[in-house]
Formats: structure tokens, sequence, C-alpha cells
């Protein structure tokens, strides 16, 4: 009867290590930022696309739900249909004006991509 209950203690460590080997997680990668038109006339709307993955098919965290948050700090963002979708208003005096999305898993990795929009 011992000998039968440390191999289910083994088998039951053993098990709890192969899970917890599988649920590395891979943070999500941005892979670009679209901005159109860009450049923009002062004042007019920008359309912005995030376009982000995350590589978790090697892992049970796979089908993860990413977040995405958008940052500008001059102009005015507002969110799309889909949070990886946003327009910016452009501010009313020309230059070149920053443009920032994070995208975030439900495991806490992120990462970050900044674009540079003109306006003219």
């Amino acid at each position: 009867m011992v000998i039968y209950m440390k191999k289910i203690r083994f088998f039951a460590i053993v098990f709890i290590l192969y899970i917890i080997g599988c649920t590395h997680n891979y943070e999500p990668v941005i892979s670009s930022i679209v901005a159109e038109p860009n450049p923009v006339a002062a004042g007019d709307l920008v359309s912005l696309k995030c376009n982000a993955s995350d590589d978790d098919a090697s892992s049970t965290l796979k089908d993860e739900e990413l977040t995405y948050e958008w940052y500008a700090a001059s102009g005015e963002i507002v969110l799309g249909e889909s949070l990886d979708i946003a327009s910016w208003t452009a501010p009313t005096q020309a230059g070149y004006y920053s443009i920032t999305c994070k995208v975030t898993d439900q495991y806490s990795g992120s990462d970050i991509e900044t674009i540079n929009v003109e306006v003219q």
C-alpha cells in the first residue's frame, strides 16, 4: 500500500510539472501600426490599426485575448469597434506627433510600439 501511494504521488508531481511546463506564456508582438492618411491636414482624422499577434500555439494558453491601449500626448484618440482600431484627431498645429499602442495578453505579457504622424 505504501509503494502504491508513493507511485500515485510521483505521477501527480510529474503531471503537475508537465502542466506547468506547458503553460509558458509568449508575449504578444506588434508587427506594425498603420496610420492613414500620413501625412494629415491639421485638425483632420487619422485611422489607426495595430497589427499584433500572440504566438501561444505551442502552449495550453493559446487563444489568449489581447487588449489594446492607445496613447497620444496631443490630439484626441477615439476607440473603434474593436480595440485594435482607433481614430486620432490631429492637432491644429503642424508638426510630427507620436501615437503609441500597448498590447497586453491576459497573463501580463505586453509589447509597445509607436508611430509618428506628420500634421501639415
